[in-house]
């Protein structure tokens, strides 16, 4: 009897070595396909952009992206919102934009990893060929780490984070 605890016992600790950590996030540069995780000098980022002035602007940026299950594909609709966010940003040159690529539950952490960055880079590569500078947009993958609530189809999406030079 004591024979077939052993093993139950070595199963548990393989077990528990395999639940460790997830990586948080991964960030991908603009100009290139490098990743790196951001250390203390992320502290230095540029304040919130203020959206809020007293006129009210020709054009506002859309903050949420939305797409359908296992896919990085543009809908009209989000064709549409990236048309009202570049001409967003054509009115101020000093706006920058990170957009972060979010994923469901569904897959492994590193698929999601790389869903949500490809979710982000089409997002970015579509403002680009709409007329934006490509050194103004960076993106930022987060996968399945920062859902937005319960179901799903809300998970699955881009979101635009806009900020000053």
């Amino acid at each position: 009897m004591r024979l077939s605890t052993i093993p139950m016992f070595l199963l548990s600790l393989l077990v528990a070595a395999g639940c460790g950590d997830k990586p948080k996030k991964k960030t991908v540069a603009s100009s290139s396909l490098a990743t790196e995780t951001p250390g203390p000098e992320a502290a230095s980022e540029p304040a919130p952009l203020d959206v809020g002035t007293s006129e009210a602007p020709a054009a506002s940026l859309q903050d949420v992206l939305y797409f359908a299950f296992d896919s990085s594909d543009l809908d009209a609709e989000g064709r549409d919102r990236l048309q009202k966010n570049a001409d967003w940003m054509k009115e101020d040159g000093d706006r920058v934009l990170t957009i972060e690529g979010h994923t469901d539950e569904a897959g492994t952490t590193d698929y999601n990893l790389a869903l949500g960055e490809r979710r982000a880079r089409i997002t970015r590569d579509y403002l680009v060929r709409l007329g934006v500078d490509a050194a103004r947009v960076q993106i930022i993958t987060y996968g399945e780490e920062r859902p937005a609530g319960s179901e799903d189809s809300l998970n699955r999406r881009s979101v635009f984070v806009a900020t000053r030079k």
